[in-house]
């Protein structure tokens, strides 16, 4: 049964490495012709590189999110190399981790530039290719936004975080209400615990987040699935929110946690 993704062209922010990658290479092994883009433009392109040599078709875009210029470019890049754009997947993120009371202006300014600005400008960007007339055009366009499980239950020594995420989920729902007559989806995904990526990641990466390397088998023996979350888990619920499969789902926050909804760290 076809999930109606062949020669759909789908843009991925932060799409370089750990979820973002995954999420790419699923969506160009579905038939879909992806548009990867990434702060680093060399991971971008290593990206679209090993969709390439796996028989999908993408290209590449350097570019933050934080620069409504850039955002502009990146859905320029779209139309120049495939002639539209029907999906969006806001990927790009970034934590700067500390207690609230310890917190600088620069982190919180930082996270929410990316996380929740950078969502905006995407979306701002892409409105003038997703939102086509739907009497002009038979399928549903749509937008996932990569949120966290933190910006849904909250986390300490994680607000800024925490609320720019939550304030993606806020942006998600209101656009769904906005685009819907356009036949355009927008939905979230929050992922709980994913191996490789911030919580997960070797000692040195989860003890720069002040989480200690003995605490990680801990987190892990939590998660009533039985086992960690890995990218491709997010990549498989992003293929679901782009495909024709979800045309009467829009506003929704999807948890892709193994059924563990709350970390606790401290």
């Amino acid at each position: 049964m076809s999930r109606g993704l062949d020669g759909r062209v789908a843009l991925i922010t932060g799409g370089g490495r750990g979820i973002g990658l995954s999420i790419a290479l699923r969506l160009a092994s579905e038939g879909c012709k992806v548009v990867v883009n990434d702060r680093d433009a060399d991971l971008a392109r290593r990206t679209a590189d090993e969709a390439r040599r796996s028989g999908g078709t993408a290209g590449d875009v350097g570019g933050s999110v934080t620069d409504p210029a850039d955002t502009e470019a990146m859905v320029a890049a779209a139309a120049e190399l495939f002639g539209g754009l029907d999906i969006v997947v806001n990927n790009a993120g970034l934590t700067a981790d500390d207690w609230l009371h310890r917190m600088s202006d620069e982190k919180w300014d930082l996270v929410m530039d990316v996380c929740l600005n950078g969502t905006f400008n995407v979306c701002r960007s892409a409105a003038r290719l997703l939102r086509k007339d739907a009497r002009e055009i038979r399928y549903h366009r749509k937008v996932v936004n990569i949120v966290s499980i933190n910006g849904v239950y909250g986390a300490a020594a994680n607000v800024n975080y925490s609320a720019a995420k939550a304030g993606v989920i806020g942006v998600t729902k209101s656009l769904a209400r906005e685009w819907a007559g356009q036949k355009i989806n927008v939905n979230a995904i929050a992922p709980g615990y994913i191996k490789g990526t911030r919580l997960s990641g070797p000692r040195d990466h989860a003890e720069r987040f002040g989480i200690p390397a003995e605490m990680i088998p801990q987190i892990e023996a939590q998660i009533p699935i039985g086992r960690p979350g890995l990218p491709e888990d997010v990549a498989a619920a992003v293929a679901f929110l782009s495909s024709s499969e979800s045309d009467y789902v829009t506003g929704q926050v999807l948890e892709v946690h193994g059924g563990l909804e709350f970390i606790q760290l401290v």
